[in-house]
Formats: structure tokens, sequence, C-alpha cells
């Protein structure tokens, strides 16, 4: 990090240097008029000649430029004095007319405010004594995500080079303060400024609208802080194998996770009911399964999002037809037409009433509603997808007759906030999607019996002495400690936590839906998901080394009742 002292002594230096005229010229006015009243003779009341010593004339010049008029001091002046004083009275008042004016101008100026407020940023960045997250880019996504971690209690700086994103995060309401830095992401220096190198920096969150600014931003960590985790944004293919090599641990593509949930509610419609609900942190495992047709879909547009959709849903086997006025040569003529999806007439030209689904997937959102009321209004029956780009247009897109809404702000904040709340739920829904409906069928169940109507949330645990010292204690002690016993409220008249174990991580061995009779081992981590109340419970247990008591026959905790919902 860029020590602060050298910010802090460049910033004085341009204030001095800006106002070296003003004060060279306050000075000089200043010692010239203390210099006249020592020199100017002066009569005492009882005739005797008398002279300004230099402490009464600075004293009475200091008051005089400020025109204050507190009178003749010691004595009353003589003519001369009196002229001498109304010289300097014209003097001192320019010339602090002139130096307050320069310094207004100094503090106006845009680079002296740039440092000053880099300066500043610096400062509360140094301050800061616990874990933190980089987030450069404090757009729709960044606005979410800040907010929700900052829910969580962790801290959050951000770095982005609109001035106004940067104005808003300062009166964001945020739990705790969130200092924000106006800056170019890709600028190491900027990186520097906001923490990059910091002991307390976690990850840095790379979410900027431009892929090849977060592939700066993931080099950048990785050759100045190798030991940070990057999370990265890149919604062009091309630019994966990029964030790759420049050391990004994590890339999301919203394109690609939009249409992986569309193709999980196509093959799997009660798994896309728990990804909804483990992902966007919002949503219930009460939900309805999705009925998304497998029929022939009408996609409008032809950007980077409504290609990746297209071959997933070619991947499935499904008929694609696509309206564009850019379509290029790579698309068929027998499933593409090339005119302007927001006029009703190239629809019904498109056959929209003969298809099942309408995607308004162009890249921008008046269209897309354009899109989406002009084939409802065609066939009444179409299962409607839509994309959304900005958040302020929140509003009309829930009043639109859209089936499904693409928001990709929002599902690149799931995704970060997955990879950072719960970092195993990533491989148990890869683990999950190879599944059949059955399966997913049966967990969607479960996780009714066990949640009921309440969000979902979902956390990881290791057993290791800092998270888990009560189990850890046990098995130093020879006991067996069973996810039934864990998931057992110690102090309570057999209580049982309403969470469920997703996935067991123990070295290189993955298990889904793991038995709740299985011993569990000193380095183990589960994914669990349940009752917010059930997650803080269990977090509670590192502060403890109380578990619940262990049936001798069994070694399972024993379990009477549920608790009350």
């Amino acid at each position: 990090m860029i020590p602060t002292s050298s910010r802090t002594r460049h910033g004085s230096f341009i204030l001095l240097r800006r106002l070296r005229r003003p004060l060279v010229v306050l000075i000089v006015v200043y010692a010239v008029s203390v210099l006249g009243f020592t020199l100017i003779p002066g009569v005492t009341p009882d005739g005797q000649p008398w002279r300004m010593s230099f402490l009464h004339a600075f004293y009475f010049v200091s008051f005089l430029g400020t025109t204050i008029g507190l009178g003749e001091i010691p004595y009353p002046f003589t003519d001369a004095q009196r002229l001498w004083a109304t010289a300097s009275i014209y003097a001192t008042v320019v010339a602090w007319l002139y130096g307050i004016g320069a310094l207004f101008a100094v503090l106006q100026d845009p680079l002296f405010r740039r440092i000053s407020h880099e300066a500043g940023v610096e400062r509360a960045v140094r301050r800061l004594r616990e874990p933190f997250y980089l987030l450069c880019g404090y757009d729709d996504t960044g606005h979410r995500v800040a907010r929700e971690i900052t829910e969580d209690g962790t801290r959050v700086v951000v770095l982005d080079n609109d001035a106004g994103r940067v104005d808003s995060a300062d009166v964001d309401d945020h739990r705790v303060p969130v200092p924000a830095l106006a800056g170019d992401a890709s600028d190491p220096k900027a990186l520097l400024i906001a923490g990059l190198t910091h002991p307390c920096c976690a990850g840095v969150l790379a979410l900027t609208g431009s892929d090849a600014i977060n592939a700066k931003v993931a080099l950048s960590a990785r050759l100045l802080n190798s030991r940070v985790p990057v999370i990265a944004v890149a919604r062009d293919h091309a630019w994966h194998p990029r964030l790759a090599a420049a050391g990004a641990d994590h890339i999301i593509n919203p394109f690609d996770t939009f249409a992986e949930r569309v193709s999980i509610s196509v093959r799997t419609p009660s798994l896309h009911v728990i990804y909804e609900a483990l992902t966007t942190q919002a949503g219930t495992a009460a939900a309805e399964a999705p009925t998304v047709p497998r029929g022939r879909w009408v996609l409008c547009g032809w950007g980077l999002f409504a290609r990746t959709l297209r071959r997933r849903l070619e991947a499935l086997g499904i008929e694609v037809f696509l309206v564009d006025v850019e379509l290029d040569d790579s698309c068929h003529a027998g499933n593409s037409l090339r005119g302007d999806p927001t006029d009703p007439g190239v629809l019904r030209r498109a056959e929209l009433d003969k298809a099942q689904a309408l995607v308004a997937g162009t890249d921008v959102d008046i269209e897309n509603l354009a899109i989406v009321l002009a084939g409802r209004e065609i066939n009444k029956r179409l299962f409607i997808v839509a994309r959304q780009t900005q958040r302020r247009n929140a509003p009309v897109f829930r009043a639109a007759p859209a089936d499904l809404v693409m928001r990709s702000s929002y599902v690149v904040a799931a995704e970060v906030l997955r990879d950072l709340r719960a970092p195993l739920l990533s491989a148990f829904l890869r683990r999950a999607r190879d599944q059949d409906e059955t399966w997913a069928a049966r967990l969607l169940q479960s996780l009714r019996e066990a949640v009921g109507n309440d969000v979902l949330e979902s956390w990881g645990m290791a057993v290791t002495p800092q998270s888990l010292p009560a189990v850890c204690d046990a098995l130093l002690r020879g006991e067996a400690v069973t996810l039934d016993r864990l998931l057992t409220r110690a102090g309570f008249e057999a209580g049982r936590m309403r969470a469920l174990p997703l996935l067991l991580h123990r070295g290189s061995e993955r298990q889904l839906l793991p038995d709740r009779t299985l011993p569990l081992r000193e380095g183990d981590q589960i994914l669990f998901c349940g009752r917010a109340l059930a997650r803080s419970r269990m977090r509670a247990l590192a502060l403890t080394r109380t578990l619940a008591p262990t049936d001798a026959a069994t070694g399972i905790a024993p379990l009477t009742k549920q608790d009350a919902p």
C-alpha cells in the first residue's frame, strides 16, 4: 500500500504551491503595514512623542485587517498615523480577499479534491482491523452485493470510476460504513489505495461492466497479493481463458448461469426450485416447480445473452427460431428471420402463434418490454422470458406479463454471495445437476418437511477446533459424533435444528446427502441448508463446548420431537 503520509504530503504540497503568491502578498502587506506603524511617530495626551512597538503594531494591524475596528491604541493617532491606517485598511482587506479567493479556488481544484479524496479513503482503509472485500464496480450488481455482505456484518471497500456511484455508496443504507474510492479499477495504484495489499483483505470482487477491466483487476491481484481469492465476471466466453490465466479463482458468466437455470427448469423442475431457493437466499422450498415447455421457442435478440441461451436450448433438443435485425450469416434461413422483433408484424411472420415460448433478449429494456406485450397479444398461452438490464426498470418488469425475468445483476450477485457464504454450495449444485427428477423431487420434499415455508439459508461448517470445538473435544474423548447429534440442540429436550445436510467433503471424497448416522471426523466439511435460526444456533457451537447427549447403544442423539414451527 502506498504510504498515507506521502499522499498527505503530496496534497499539502499542492495546496501550498497554489497558495504561494497569495501568501506572499498577504505577508508583504502585513509586514509593510506593521513597519509603517513602528516608524511613524505619535504624540501622547501630555504632548510627549512616542512610537509603536512591534507588538502593538502587529496587534493593531491584525484586527484592522478584519475590519473589526477596536479604536486607536494605545493613544489617539496623529494625522500621519491615521493616513497610514487608512492605507493599511484597504491593503489588508484586498490581500485577504485575494487570499481567500485563491484558497477556495484550490479547494475546488479537481486535482486537489481527488488527492484529498484518495487520502481520506486510504486513511479509512488503513484503520480497518477486520476482514473486508475489495469490491470493484458499484453498479446494480455491486450495490446488491455490498448490501448483502454488509448485512452479514462483513466490511466492504468500493472502487468505481463513476463519482456518482461512489457518492451513493456513502449515503446508501449499509449496516456498516463502506469506504468508497472514485478511481479506475484497472489502475494498480487505485487498487493499492483501496486496500489490495492490506493484511485484512479477504478477497477481490471484480464486478465491473467490462470484461477487460475485470481481467486487469484479476491480474493485478495475482501479482500484488496472490494470497487473496478473486471472483470475476465475464460475459463474453472469449475472456474466460484470459481471466483464468490472470488468476481469477472463480469466473461468473451471468448468461451461462441463467441459461443453466432454464435448462434445469426443463429437465428437472424440482431441482430448479431447490436451485433458486439456495442461490437467491430469498426463496423457499415451498415454491411450485415451473412448467417450462419443450416445444418451439422464438428468441428475439442476437447478443451474448441470446446466443448463450440458444446453444443451451438446442443442446436439449428444443427448436429455436431467431428474430433480430442484426442476425449474421451463421443463422440458418429456415430457423431465423431478420427484422425488428418489436414489430408485431415481424413476430407474426415468425409464426409466434405456433410457438410455446418467447424470449425477449435484446440489450434494451424498453425493446424487451415491447416484445413481451406484443407477444402476449399474439399468443395468450406463451411462456415468456424477458431480460432486464437496469435495476431502475424493475417496477415495469414486475407489471409486465412475463413468466421469467432475467436480471444480470441479480444473477451475478446471487452467484457471488453463494461463493462467499457457502463455497461448498457450488460443488453440491454441480453434482445435483447430474441427478434425475426423481432424486430432485425427493430432496425437495425433504426440504419442505425440514424447513417448511421459511426462506432457505445455506452455510458450511468445518470440523476443526476453531469452528466446532465441542465436536473436536468429543472426538478426542473417543465419542461418536454423527450428523444427527450435531443437529440436535444441547440443553433442550431432544430439540432438533430445522436443517438438512446436503454435502460432506472428506479429503478427496464428496458425498451428496450424507447419512445422518455417519460418524464425523476432524477435517470434515459439511454443507447445510435450513432456517436462519438453525444457522445461527449452529454457528454458536463455535463459542461453546457443549453437545447433545449420546445414546450409548447407537451413538446417536435421541430425537423425540421437532422444533415448533
